[in-house]
């Protein structure tokens, strides 16, 4: 899958989103499988449920990730 990633940091919150298109805001990061994809999602938010997460992005396109610091 074709992955686009944006994150936003800020004082209190990192805010993380996939996108399998791109929307015109993040970076291109590549033509990633399944598993590097699961692999990023938990590299920012540890505690994620991660088949859920990765089926949120699959369906609809896009994954937010907010993390609270």
């Amino acid at each position: 899958m074709k992955v686009w990633l944006y994150k936003e940091e800020k004082e209190k919150h990192l805010l993380v989103k996939f996108y399998k298109e791109n929307h015109g805001e993040g970076e291109f990061i590549g033509d990633l499988d399944e598993a590097s994809i699961k692999a990023l999602i938990v590299k920012y938010k540890p505690n994620a449920n991660v088949e859920q997460a990765y089926g949120t992005l699959d369906y609809f396109g896009m994954l937010p990730l907010l993390v609270i610091k």
